[in-house]
């Protein structure tokens, strides 16, 4: 017998079935299991659970969602991104579900949430943990993982020594919704595609995704307009301005100014416009509350 808190843990219980239970009650919403290896066939070398922990056996992913269900419906994206949910509790449910495993197993574990990145790609692809884990599929809205529960999702990683047995990939793709393909079918369109036709493209064949692109470096400096990719952007306009007043105008100007401040200290750094997600019934649908009412007032 093994304790968990204030409750005994049977030792008849499988081990995979106690770890996802300790995730879910750390605080995520959904939790699924990776082989480390299954990586090898997506990632390239030095993005792979053995690179961040020797003898990497597995990977427990797990997310919430990204925002609060009334959040989705604001017309403002910056108060929108204030409005995070599982963003800003995902590194504890990491360190908790890491130290459970170090703790109870004996095996050595990391965690891991996306913030950081080698250059411009992520240690490890949460995406592909994410999908490898059964949690879910790419969309056309940049090949962002959605869940068929809760919609967009906010991920983090635990990477362990410890061997389980992993869950299968989804069967089925999460996207495009039923109701995406007769929106296609009528205008070859979708809610999307239409919404952001600048940074996203792509179609549909026989109810699925044929192919998507994702210009990342039109979305990021749109999207982000405080931190070190619109600093870039901003960087490089005003080393291709010839007058000097110009040059002048854009470096001393509010935007390039909170930019540098977002550097130093990230108090203004905004990410994420959610204008294609924002119309993706997939994300609605996972946010919806509890009861269809949209307005209730006392008698």
């Amino acid at each position: 017998m093994e304790q968990d808190g204030d409750r005994v843990l049977s030792s008849e219980e499988p081990l995979e079935a106690v770890i996802k239970r300790v995730t879910l009650g750390a605080g995520a919403r959904v939790v699924g299991i990776a082989a480390a290896e299954s990586f090898r066939d997506y990632a390239p070398e030095g993005h792979r659970p053995e690179d961040l922990l020797p003898g990497a056996r597995s990977v427990v992913v797990f997310g919430g969602p990204t925002l609060t269900a009334g959040a989705w419906r604001s017309p403002e994206p910056r108060f929108m991104s204030q409005n995070k949910v599982f963003a800003l509790q995902r590194k504890g449910t990491a360190v908790k579900v890491a130290l459970w495993i170090e703790e109870n197993t004996g095996h050595y574990a990391v965690y891991y949430d996306g913030v950081r990145e080698s250059g411009l790609n992520p240690y490890l692809s949460l995406k592909l943990a994410a999908e490898l884990a059964g949690l879910g599929t790419r969309s056309l809205a940049g090949g962002v993982i959605l869940n068929p529960e809760i919609g967009l999702m906010n991920l983090s990683l635990v990477i362990t020594t410890l061997a389980l047995e992993p869950d299968a990939p989804l069967s089925d793709p999460v996207c495009p919704h039923p109701s995406c393909v007769v929106v296609w079918e009528a205008r070859g369109t979708t809610p999307c595609l239409e919404s952001c036709p600048e940074c996203l493209s792509g179609e549909l064949k026989d109810g699925r995704i044929d192919h998507m692109e994702y210009e990342r470096f039109r979305c990021v400096p749109r999207a982000t307009t405080a931190g070190v990719h619109a600093f870039l952007k901003l960087l490089q306009e005003a080393f291709a301005l010839d007058d000097a007043e110009e040059r002048n105008a854009l470096l001393s100007g509010d935007l390039f100014t909170r930019t540098v401040t977002s550097l130093g200290f990230g108090s203004e750094l905004v990410a994420g416009c959610f204008k294609c997600l924002s119309r993706c019934p997939v994300c609605l649908s996972g946010t919806r509350l509890k009861t269809d009412v949209t307005h209730q007032t006392k008698a």
